[in-house]
């Protein structure tokens, strides 16, 4: 396929992305009529998919590994060196967080990824926003007194965790509450729409989450910590560390129940520790684009003893 440059782009595809898809696959975009973009899967050698509004629609349109190659290199902006680091873990981060998947050939030296090439698959995730209250969260966020409870949101990817996470931060962190709120965000993603004077916030760009949330707690005197996608050993650590001085956190989890959250060795860990005061799971239909359901630690905890029971 020729990528060909196109001079005027469709409205569902942000400005980011505007100078780098082919027109070939905008005009397929247009055809299949799919609302605003929320994720496009482009493929080399097979069909390409976009998803909108929880839906997916089959592209008429392939690439080769050249191409996808080529696309990569433009995401990076001439140079695949700058963001070699974030490509070795599987993805990078464009401007406005879109964060692309990469998918290809790995070259390893002691067990570690030193290169991709020969790109099979690029993932695009792109931001955007959902029709939704964080009423129902600040609700269980904050108590009348002014104190603070520690959630994790829970739902399988695509569903708005992100998107609810950047909701609460912007609306806690601003008048009439003015939480000094600390938002780690190790993928570039979560924060790049949280501007405005009157937020009482303060980003950690691009750092690992162990290192960014003890920065939060020892050295920026943050009152909630805001992470997104905890889930490892070393993230346990930090946010025990966080709430033994006392500062709550607000994470996301790929999960799809409770039970399964807690099934996950760190979480278990943070969940012995009382660490989540609630456990939010996030749900979109098509009437209602976000719900919550919300278990407390009680609760929790009662499933988390059956589960190792076996009962």
């Amino acid at each position: 396929m020729q990528i060909i440059r196109r001079e005027r782009r469709p409205p569902q595809i942000p400005t980011a992305l505007e100078e780098l898809l082919p027109l070939p696959l905008c005009e397929e975009l247009r055809k299949c009529g799919a609302p605003a973009v929320e994720e496009l899967r482009l493929y080399a050698d097979r069909i390409c998919t976009v998803t909108a509004e929880g839906k997916r629609y089959p592209l008429g349109i392939t690439f080769s590994r050249e191409e996808l190659g080529g696309l990569l290199k433009e995401m990076c902006r001439g140079s695949l060196y700058a963001y070699s680091r974030t490509i070795c873990q599987g993805y990078l981060t464009m401007e406005g967080g879109i964060r692309v998947g990469v998918c290809g050939h790995a070259a390893t030296e002691k067990g570690s990824v030193i290169g991709v090439s020969e790109i099979t698959a690029l993932i695009l995730r792109i931001p955007h926003e959902i029709p939704l209250s964080v009423d129902e969260l600040l609700l269980r966020l904050r108590t009348p007194d002014g104190h603070l409870h520690g959630l994790l949101l829970y739902a399988p990817p695509g569903v708005g965790k992100t998107t609810a996470l950047r909701a609460l931060a912007r609306q806690i962190s601003a008048p009439p509450y003015r939480v000094r709120t600390v938002v780690v965000d190790t993928r570039e993603e979560l924060a790049h729409t949280l501007k405005g004077r009157e937020l009482e916030l303060s980003v950690l760009l691009g750092y690992p989450r162990r290192l960014g949330i003890e920065i939060a707690f020892r050295t920026l005197g943050a009152d909630l910590i805001l992470c997104d996608e905890i889930g490892g050993s070393e993230d346990a650590s930090a946010i025990l560390a966080a709430a033994g001085c006392g500062v709550p956190l607000v994470a996301t989890l790929h999960a799809d129940s409770v039970e399964e959250a807690l099934s996950r060795p760190a979480i278990a860990r943070l969940h012995r520790a009382g660490v989540f005061s609630f456990y939010v799971g996030l749900e979109r239909t098509a009437s209602l684009p976000l719900r919550y359901t919300f278990t407390a630690w009680q609760e929790a905890d009662r499933l988390f003893r059956s589960g190792r029971n076996g009962t």
